[in-house]
C-alpha cells in the first residue's frame, strides 16, 4: 500500500512547483518588458514577413545638418575661436546638454542651451566671448543654407503626394526662420515642436507625441535624419527611419537597422520613389 504524503511535505512540494512556475513567468516578462515594449510596425493579416516595411504615410524631416548645412557657421568659429573645427565641438556639446536638461527635467529652448554651451566652450578654451559674437553665431543658425541635394529632392517628394513635416530640436520661431531663409517652407505642411513636450530628441516622448499629433500609427511615419541618435530614438518608438550618412557618419551599431540607409537626400528620394 502506497504511503500517504504528509501535509507538511505536500505543502513544501506545492510551494516548489509554484515558485518554478512563477520564475518562468518572470523570465517571460523579462524578455518582453518595458525596455522592449516598443510597438511593432503595423501589419495587415495579408502581409507576409517578407513583404517589407509598411509604406509611410508621413515623411518627417529633421532640419539641422539633415537639410541645412551647419558648415556655414564655420567661418564664425574661425573668427571668434581661431579654429573653425570648434564648430563641431560646440554642436556636440549642444546635443549633449540638450539631453542633460531633458533627463534632469530642466528644459530650456534649443537656442538658450546653444548660448550656454557656447559660453562654456569659450571659457574652456580661454576665449573672451563678447555678447555680440555669441549673437552672431546663434543668428547664423537661422540663415544656414540648404544642402545642394535638398530642394530638388523635396520638390520630387512633394510632387509624389507625400505628406511632409519637420520635427527638430529648434524652437518654433527658429525653425520657421530657418525654413524661410533656406527657401524650403513650401514643401512642408507644418513644423512640429519639441516645446509641446518640453523634451529634446531622442527622448521617446517626442516621437510618441508627434505620432499622436499627426494622427498616425508609429509604423506609418518615416523619419529622415543625418543623426544616428535621432534614427535610434525614432525606431525605438516604432517609426521607420532613413539615415542620411552625411560626412561619412555611420548608424549606431546597437540600434535598429535603418529602414533606408543612404548618403544624401537625392539617394533617399530615389529609393522611396521607386
Amino acid at each position: 500500500m502506497r504511503p500517504q504524503m504528509s501535509r507538511r511535505k505536500f505543502i513544501l512540494a506545492a510551494s516548489s512547483v509554484w515558485s518554478a512556475l512563477n520564475a518562468g513567468v518572470r523570465n517571460c516578462f523579462a524578455k518582453t518588458g518595458a525596455e522592449n515594449s516598443t510597438p511593432l510596425p503595423s501589419r495587415s493579416p495579408s502581409q507576409s514577413e517578407s513583404s517589407g516595411p509598411t509604406k509611410p504615410k508621413v515623411l518627417v524631416f529633421d532640419v539641422n545638418q539633415t537639410m541645412l548645412d551647419l558648415n556655414a557657421l564655420r567661418p564664425q568659429f574661425a573668427r571668434v575661436f581661431g579654429d573653425g573645427k570648434l564648430l563641431d565641438e560646440w554642436f556636440s556639446l549642444l546635443l549633449h546638454y540638450s539631453l542633460v536638461v531633458t533627463v534632469a527635467d530642466a528644459y530650456a529652448d534649443f537656442g538658450t542651451v546653444g548660448r550656454a554651451v557656447l559660453e562654456m566652450l569659450a571659457s574652456t578654451k580661454g576665449v573672451k566671448l563678447s555678447s555680440e559674437d555669441a549673437t552672431k553665431i546663434l543668428q547664423g543658425v537661422l540663415i544656414m543654407p540648404a544642402h545642394p541635394d535638398v530642394p530638388e529632392s523635396l520638390k520630387r517628394l512633394r510632387a509624389a503626394g507625400f505628406r511632409m513635416v519637420t520635427l527638430t530640436n529648434s524652437g518654433p520661431p527658429a525653425v520657421k526662420a530657418q525654413l524661410q531663409n533656406a527657401g524650403l517652407t513650401q514643401y512642408f505642411d507644418e513644423s512640429i515642436s519639441v516645446d509641446s513636450v518640453r523634451r529634446f530628441k531622442p527622448d521617446l516622448e517626442v516621437y510618441r507625441s508627434a505620432a499622436v499629433h499627426l494622427g498616425a500609427q508609429p509604423a506609418e511615419l518615416l523619419l529622415i535624419a543625418a543623426h544616428p541618435w535621432d534614427v535610434f530614438g525614432a525606431m525605438k518608438a516604432g517609426w521607420q527611419a532613413a539615415f542620411l550618412a552625411r560626412n561619412g557618419i555611420t548608424p549606431f551599431p546597437m540600434g535598429p537597422k535603418p529602414t533606408i540607409n543612404c548618403p544624401d537626400m537625392k539617394t533617399f528620394a530615389d529609393a522611396i520613389l521607386k
